[in-house]
């Protein structure tokens, strides 16, 4: 009797657990989704800051064909020349299919980059900066939590689709 008690109890509070951390993804999940919302926001608007906000301050930008951008006060720095040179709208294709394990995430997604130069004769000259008036992407990025509990970008990289 000792033991069915015993193995009872073992199971209910392995289940609760298990409902606890599925709690807790789904909050994750949550808190990420609205890191990309913001994210998207601070491109439209060409808020460095905002965007600045979302990183973590050791990210590194991975951009195809280009050398990788390093720290968040680096990819500060470039971007001040790219939103100078144009103004960026996002269309979400696949929204980011996140997957949270411990303190770290990965994000999926595909999106299509709209951009409008302000000044067609100078474009946008930043190394690995999207310069097409139209990029569709497939990115994924690292994700970890910081000290305070909130999500941050740690890697962030993309693949060019040909449509």
């Amino acid at each position: 009797m000792r033991k069915l008690i015993r193995t009872t109890l073992i199971t209910v509070l392995l289940v609760m657990i298990s409902s606890i951390a599925r709690a807790d993804t789904a909050a994750d999940v949550t808190a990420i989704d609205a890191l990309y919302a913001n994210w998207r926001s601070a491109v439209e608007r060409a808020d460095i800051p905002a965007y600045v906000a979302v990183l973590d301050a050791n990210v590194r930008l991975l951009p195809p064909d280009a050398e990788a951008i390093v720290g968040a006060a680096g990819y500060g720095k470039f971007l001040e020349p790219v939103f100078a040179a144009a103004d960026y709208r996002i269309e979400v294709v696949r929204a980011p299919v996140i997957e949270v394990i411990d303190d770290t995430a990965l994000a999926e997604y595909d999106y299509i980059i709209h951009l409008k130069l302000k000044n067609a004769d100078e474009g946008v000259k930043q190394t690995g900066a999207l310069t097409a008036e139209r990029t569709s992407a497939r990115y994924i990025d690292v994700l970890r939590r910081q000290a305070d509990g909130r999500w941050a970008v740690y890697r962030h990289a993309w693949q060019n689709k040909s449509k």
